[in-house]
């Protein structure tokens, strides 16, 4: 069985998920971005984007251009 949202108690509609996002700043400050219901395709998106983005995969790419 899927599990609910802790905060609203509902299950996202087919096809969508429920995200909650927190980020953590260069300054150690937190931003916290609550319950946010979106199709499930662009969480795969964004996910991808955001491990491109990573500096572990700038750091493996500069590592891989070195050798």
């Amino acid at each position: 069985m899927p599990a609910r949202s802790k905060k609203s108690g509902r299950l996202p509609r087919h096809g969508n998920a429920i995200v909650t996002v927190t980020v953590r700043d260069a300054n150690g400050f937190l931003h916290h971005y609550g319950d946010i219901e979106t199709d499930l395709g662009a969480v795969h998106e964004a996910l991808a984007l955001l491990q491109l983005k990573s500096a572990a995969m700038d750091a493996a790419h500069r590592d891989a251009m070195g050798a």
